[in-house]
């Protein structure tokens, strides 16, 4: 006969092998009818609990707890569902509108995973979701001093669009007036250049990826989704940013020929045409996307 521990397992496997959300919480319960305090089981029912928010806290606060029965989780599996849990918890947190609470979540995972880096191998995948969080939580409350404070800290191989974006906002939010756009306009190409599609997303220059799409494409329309108001803040940045990702677009092509006109009467609109034209005859032999945002950056387009 098998133990308990025998028969959650098989359920387990059973509830991630299943494409059913029902049969999935089905299962969960039945595990929860097993061992309580299972916390696989109980963060696999909050997944499922996202249109009941409270319900899918209070699941994610009773898993957390749940990794200090004894027993329940070895050492290894305990450090992983404490990272995992306080994403989620993050992210739900957020969603709730109780922001301090999300970033604490936020914090104590980030603080977690930077402590046991040379235990537990976090996929760049959580990472990046963690970031993205954390520092739009920032960039709602205005903290650009936090903010810059951060992104200068980051190392090279941890930089992620949250990163290039929110040190973009704050770099704006903290400089002169008179200096804004010097200051500005080399964070943009760098945060254009880690992702060129985001921007087009953002501004709603590119349709939501179908199914047949890329992970990729559809990682980059996520981002832009919760990240498309990060630059709203200030109408005179929201402008600037408009005309960034319009210059580029019309020199590496993204436009078809029932765009490009329009396209060409909102960057003269924006104050942008007469650089169009002339970095246009710079690169009149490409329109590769890394050649382009290398020469505009290069040309301080966009720092007046």
């Amino acid at each position: 006969m098998k133990s308990n521990k025998e028969r959650t397992r098989q359920l387990l496997e059973m509830a991630w092998n299943t494409k059913s959300e029902a049969r999935r919480i089905s299962i969960a319960n039945q595990v929860l009818e097993l061992e309580p305090y299972n916390t696989e089981a109980l963060m696999l029912k909050a997944d499922h609990s996202h249109s009941k928010i409270d319900e899918q806290i209070s699941l994610l606060e009773r898993a957390v707890k749940s990794l200090d029965v004894p027993g329940n989780c070895d050492e290894s599996e305990k450090a992983f569902f404490f990272l995992v849990l306080h994403q989620r918890l993050a992210y739900a947190f957020f969603n709730a509108g109780r922001q301090a609470e999300a970033l604490k979540a936020c914090q104590t995972a980030l603080s977690f995973a930077q402590d046991h880096e040379e235990e537990i191998s976090l996929p760049d995948e959580n990472k990046g979701l963690m970031k993205m969080i954390y520092y739009k939580i920032l960039i709602e409350r205005k903290d650009w001093q936090k903010i810059l404070i951060d992104t200068m800290r980051e190392d090279d191989d941890e930089r992620t669009l949250a990163w290039a974006y929110a040190r973009l906002a704050a770099a704006w939010a903290m400089s002169r007036e008179d200096n804004k756009k010097t200051v500005c306009a080399p964070l943009l190409w760098d945060a254009i250049s880690m992702s060129p599609n985001v921007p087009f997303y953002i501004l709603n220059y590119l349709e939501e990826p179908s199914d047949e799409d890329s992970e990729e494409a559809h990682d980059e329309f996520n981002f832009a989704l919760f990240y498309y108001d990060a630059l709203s803040f200030d109408q005179e940045l929201y402008r600037w940013f408009a005309r960034g990702v319009i210059l580029f677009g019309l020199l590496s092509g993204r436009f078809d020929e029932k765009e490009y006109d329009f396209m060409i009467d909102a960057l003269d609109n924006l104050g942008g045409y007469d650089e169009f034209l002339k970095m246009k005859e710079i690169l009149s032999d490409t329109s590769e996307d890394m050649i382009v945002l290398e020469t505009l950056a290069a040309r301080k387009c966009l720092s007046n």
